[in-house]
């Protein structure tokens, strides 16, 4: 994983005053920013922006080992909001640091006409561009600032040079930075960061300090009035702070990181009296770049971009991320009835917040939506009620109970499809998906899991005919040739997040799966032959590079949804007399080209995969 360049020269601004000659950890120099001054950081943030917007990377100069993430995923450049940009601002907020060699770019773009607010940092090293890290935030369904991109006004105090007296040393400006950060995180009316009287944000294109703009400015205006109040409370932390720019002459600090809003409380009090709800019941985390301008020590203009991401989501930028533990499977330790106990007693730990009382053993992995956590965040600290009559799919050979149902936060529903898997007769992973309604459909609000009966015998189906017959599915769903799966029953039919949709051979034959990329990373989780059931994980990528797509009787349809995106897929079959009678998938939404949370190298020939027919893909280091 590349460290890039700013540690060196942050560790040397902050650590001691050292003198510029001393080879710094991870420095391929002991003098910095000499190859390529402001206008030349400037001058390649341009031609990057010019490149996006003509969709051509080729035309670039880049290091043979360039790293691109889009919202946190790294990705092949090329892809993301690359060839879905139709315009560009032609002005732009532009901040350079030499000594770092970062720049960054904020603004809005629009993507196939509809506007997104962007944000991008390049480090160029010997003149190429090797790192681009950007943010881009479109029009969601969940609440969000987002400004009328045609009025967007970046504030020309960020371009100003500040007379000497004015000034602060790097190290300064990010103290004050990293202040800011420390007021806004469990924001409770304390401020540990020195404001302008005339303190200034802007949030994805919309000031937030001033009551023209409808937003929190409604119950106060200006910077240092809002964190006094206590107004975000939500905010649990601020985390992997990083701080890539900094320009002592302009007083400019760009930073990025993590809002952490784990909703624990959704209510809360500020400190005129007055009650906040919050927006969303669940954990959710906002990930952002940010700029910061600075005039004798206060704060003054504000700049960010930002979007959701999963709660506790990492940032590549920041090091490298979890790994969790490869744990053995043995189905003599854990039967199914073991597993269904384990599975059942972790539901409901939930809403007790009693999961140290469970039976963990001595290393444990646990994800949230694909997102490594410890054990106690995330909807560990919002779920209040589980299902009393969920469906629970346990195999013994795999090691893995999939429990799924209807879960509350707040009192809110949502589904929940969440699989345990043994280490011995203890918890050794949990990997859960959850799927609220306020990400649109297709959604019906849980009542319970879904209910099979006990087959009769003769209406079964063996383990390894239904898998591969699901296999086969996987197949013909990534093949897109307009055929359908040779096992799918004449009644089969296929629901997504509790929502009926169709036949399930329907969207095979009308050729409605134009907008899917791919269907990767396929893990078996759990198989019960007694009840015909096959419980399968999976990711879905849809690159949305497409305004529309055209279906097998020539009609234009649009995807569902109009931005990149990854499914994560918790995705049951039930099989009848050897045919698929019914599919029922739960899906997560995650940045696009998101991973699985799995170990980065599973064992060879791990015990439970059926021989390593659904191995699925695993994480490699970017670099």
């Amino acid at each position: 994983m590349r460290k890039f360049g700013l540690f060196a020269a942050m560790l040397a601004a902050t650590v001691a005053p050292a003198p510029l000659a001393a080879q710094a950890p991870g420095d391929d120099s002991a003098v910095l920013g000499q190859s390529c001054d402001r206008e030349c950081l400037l001058g390649a943030l341009r031609e990057y922006m010019g490149a996006l917007r003509n969709n051509s990377p080729s035309s670039l100069k880049l290091a043979h080992d360039v790293m691109f993430t889009e919202n946190n995923v790294a990705i092949p450049l090329g892809k993301g909001a690359w060839g879905r940009i139709d315009h560009v601002d032609a002005v732009g907020l532009e901040v350079a640091d030499p000594l770092s060699r970062n720049a960054a770019w904020f603004g809005s773009v629009r993507e196939h006409g509809e506007p997104a607010i962007y944000a991008v940092r390049i480090h160029v090293t010997d003149g190429k561009i090797d790192e681009i890290e950007s943010v881009v935030h479109r029009k969601l369904p969940l609440p969000a600032p987002f400004g009328d991109v045609s009025n967007m006004v970046h504030d020309p105090e960020f371009n100003a040079i500040l007379p000497p007296e004015q000034r602060k040393s790097r190290a300064r400006l990010v103290d004050i930075a990293d202040a800011y950060f420390d007021t806004v995180q469990i924001n409770d009316g304390h401020v540990f960061a020195a404001f302008d009287e005339d303190c200034g944000r802007l949030e994805n294109g919309i000031s937030t300090t001033t009551r023209t703009s409808g937003s929190s400015a409604n119950f106060v205006e200006g910077c240092e009035a809002q964190f006094k109040l206590g107004m975000y409370r939500i905010n649990k932390r601020i985390r992997e702070r990083l701080y890539p720019i900094v320009d002592e002459e302009r007083g400019v600090v760009v930073a990025t990181g993590f809002f952490d809003h784990d909703n624990e409380l959704n209510r809360y009090v500020i400190k005129n009296g007055r009650e906040i709800k919050t927006a969303l019941n669940w954990p959710n985390s906002i990930s952002l770049l940010e700029a910061f301008r600075m005039k004798e020590g206060k704060i003054s203009r504000i700049e960010a971009v930002f979007t959701y991401v999963p709660y506790y989501m990492h940032n590549p930028w920041a090091g490298e991320g979890s790994n969790p533990p490869v744990h053995v499977i043995d189905p003599a330790a854990c039967d199914v009835k073991c597993l269904t106990a384990l599975a059942d007693k972790t539901m409901k730990a939930y809403p007790a917040r009693d999961w140290k009382s469970l039976p963990w053993a001595d290393r444990v992995g646990y994800a949230e939506n694909s997102t490594g956590m410890p054990v106690g965040e995330g909807n560990w600290l919002t779920i209040n009620k589980v299902d009393s009559k969920p469906l629970i799919v346990a195999d013994a050979q795999t090691g893995n109970a999939v429990w799924i149902g209807r879960v509350e936060s707040h009192d809110q529903p949502a589904w929940g499809a969440i699989t345990v898997s043994a280490a011995g007769d203890r918890i050794g992973d949990i990997e859960a998906v959850f799927r609220q309604k306020e990400y649109g459909m297709p959604y019906a609000e849980p009542v319970s899991g879904p209910s099979f009966s006990v087959l009769p015998a003769g209406q079964r189906t063996d383990r390894s005919t239904m898998l591969t017959r699901v296999d086969s599915f996987y197949r013909t769903l990534n093949a897109r040739n307009g055929t359908a799966p040779a096992d799918l029953a004449g009644n089969c039919q296929w629901f997504v997040n509790g929502q009926d949709l169709s036949t399930c051979s329907t969207p095979f034959t009308a050729r409605r799966f134009e907008a899917l990329e791919q269907v990767r990373d396929i893990k078996l989780l759990a198989v019960d032959e007694a009840r015909g059931l096959v419980v399968m994980s999976t990711f879905e990528d849809f690159p949305a590079q497409r305004p529309t797509y055209t279906d097998a009787a020539g009609n234009s349809y649009q995807d569902s949804l109009s931005w990149p995106r990854t499914l994560q897929v918790v995705e049951l079959f039930r099989f009848v007399n050897g045919k698929i009678e019914r599919i029922d998938a739960y899906t997560s939404e995650l940045p696009y080209g998101m991973q699985p949370h799995e170990p980065k190298y599973p064992a060879v020939g791990e015990a439970g995969r059926d021989g390593g027919r659904y191995a699925g893909t695993p994480i490699k280091p970017s670099r």
